[in-house]
């Protein structure tokens, strides 16, 4: 019996089908195009491809990730097994060289990764943690959307969705748990930046 598809050979065969097959429309793809391609592992590797673009400056995508993250967030807590998204949202365009550029670049960090990750932890990898985890993406999608600094105030919250991800798409109990743990510290910065924007806007007007 082969083994099951590592989450890298994964995403790295959907980015090259997407490039091919829209080879007359690079700038085109969308949010939809993603969702649909990433088969019976959706959910998991949608954290991945919706935190990735966080990890880079990319002004305006901290928002739209989270709203789309927002919506797969809820679909997870009510244990959903197949995302779905209004037409609207799914038919936003995302900036592909930028969205191809990070997933190129932090394909050997998770190859790396992938040598040690492994089905364990079965507590932290079940039906409940999913809807823990759907709680916790939750509250890292209103951040993005609430504080929408590219970079300093989104790359806490993109690198916590991606360790979520991909334990759930390994069933890695382990990893799970860190995407908890890297979840508080990027909900403690995200705040921390909240009040210091709003505290420093209310010193202006006042």
């Amino acid at each position: 019996m082969p083994a099951p598809e590592k989450t890298s050979q994964i995403i790295a065969a959907l980015m090259s089908a997407q490039s091919s097959s829209h080879a007359e429309v690079l700038g085109n793809l969308t949010v939809g195009d993603l969702l649909a391609s990433l088969r019976s592992r959706a959910f998991g590797l949608s954290l991945i491809l919706f935190g990735l673009p966080n990890l880079l400056p990319i002004p305006g995508l901290p928002i739209l990730t989270g709203i789309v993250l927002l919506l797969l967030a809820l679909q997870i807590v009510v244990g959903r097994e197949v995302p779905w998204l209004p037409a609207r949202i799914a038919g936003t365009t995302l900036p592909r060289a930028r969205l191809t550029q990070v997933v190129n670049r932090t394909l050997p960090l998770l190859r790396r990764i992938e040598t040690v990750t492994r089905p364990r932890f079965a507590l932290a990898a079940g039906p409940t943690a999913r809807r823990l985890v759907g709680i916790a993406v939750l509250v890292l999608a209103v951040l993005l959307i609430i504080v929408p600094i590219p970079w300093i105030g989104s790359m806490p919250q993109g690198l916590a969705l991606c360790v979520l991800g991909l334990g759930l798409t390994e069933r890695d109990g382990v990893l799970v748990t860190a995407g908890f743990v890297l979840a508080a510290i990027a909900t403690a910065v995200g705040a921390g930046i909240g009040y210091t924007v709003v505290a420093s806007a209310l010193a202006v007007l006042f």
